[in-house]
């Protein structure tokens, strides 16, 4: 367990300050800064990324943008972006879950082949596809109806009925996947020799799967919900974009000058302090999310630190 969480953690100190460097230089030479009206202005506004970096660790200065400082632009998107997150992951582990154990047949113990081919194909479905079909229905209802408004918001923040349609469509592909993953281990589980003699002694199909088969499945499932905040937040800045979420995927998008709206670059556009904290925070996101479900699936099955410790032993 010490190793993994020391591994985990020499990958942060080696990718943040990497994420961290890129996102400055890559504002700094964006090749759309060489066509823009305000190219020049832009890039002879900011310092060294040296500057920059003794600024952020002696002074704790992130950078501005125009009269705002980065962190007081960050701050507000970073707390809506991970209410989306939050909410998108509840519902994903809760109907994942739920979806994967129906899919497999209490009589049969094997997940039909039309729930394989739905759940296969699904998980491999980009969540934004469905988010601009569910808008463009929604606008067309209005068009050929007596409709005056959609019966959802599509767009806007707020904990409310603005909740919806974002999460659906960011927990969808997460959702799906993990009920992929939790039918096959459901599956492979059920044709094992020790439920195999539990079934002998006439379990019932509750007993056999709260007692005998989850238990072990627990492990790879914590594995794949950290691999489903993964797809949420590559998801995040499409899906913000989409919905009009203030979130700090939007800002991304407004960064590296892609608008949805045709407009063109506002004045986050090009700035290297702003691109890099963000880079910095996804990173830190992903990262932690990661040594979180890792470290949850090894306290839960020890054995999987014992053969990574078997593995190393092995290869010295």
């Amino acid at each position: 367990m010490a190793r993994l969480i020391a591994r985990k953690f020499l990958l942060m100190l080696i990718f943040l300050p990497l994420l961290n460097f890129l996102g400055y230089t890559y504002a700094q030479v964006h090749p759309r800064l060489l066509s823009s009206p305000l190219g020049n202005t832009i890039s002879a506004e900011f310092e060294p990324y040296s500057t920059y970096v003794q600024g952020v660790l002696f002074e704790g200065d992130l950078g501005h943008v125009e009269n705002l400082s980065v962190s007081q632009i960050l701050s507000g998107s970073v707390q809506n972006s991970l209410v989306l997150v939050g909410f998108s992951l509840l519902v994903s582990v809760v109907l994942g879950l739920l979806v994967g154990l129906l899919s497999v047949s209490p009589r049969t113990k094997r997940m039909s082949t039309t729930g394989l081919f739905v759940l296969a194909a699904g998980s491999s479905m980009p969540g934004f596809l469905l988010g601009g079909v569910l808008l463009a229905g929604m606008v067309y209802l209005i068009f050929f109806t007596d409709a005056t408004s959609t019966f959802l918001p599509i767009s806007g923040y707020g904990l409310d009925e603005h909740l919806i349609l974002p999460v659906l469509v960011l927990a969808i592909q997460p959702t799906l996947h993990l009920a992929k993953v939790a039918a096959g281990l459901l599956e492979n589980e059920l044709q094992k020799d020790y439920i195999q003699v539990a079934r002998s002694k006439g379990l019932s199909w509750q007993r056999l799967l709260w007692s005998h088969a989850l238990p072990n499945m627990v492990s790879p499932i914590l594995v794949t919900i950290g691999e489903s905040v993964r797809l949420m937040v590559g998801a995040l800045v499409i899906i913000e974009a989409v919905f009009i979420w203030p979130g700090i995927g939007r800002i991304f998008l407004f960064t590296i000058g892609l608008r949805l709206d045709a407009r063109p670059p506002g004045v986050y556009f090009g700035n290297p302090p702003l691109l890099a904290a963000i880079a910095v925070l996804l990173g830190t996101i992903l990262l932690l999310s990661d040594l979180l479900f890792s470290v949850l699936a090894n306290v839960v099955d020890p054995r999987l630190s014992q053969t990574e410790d078997e593995l190393e032993t092995a290869v010295a």
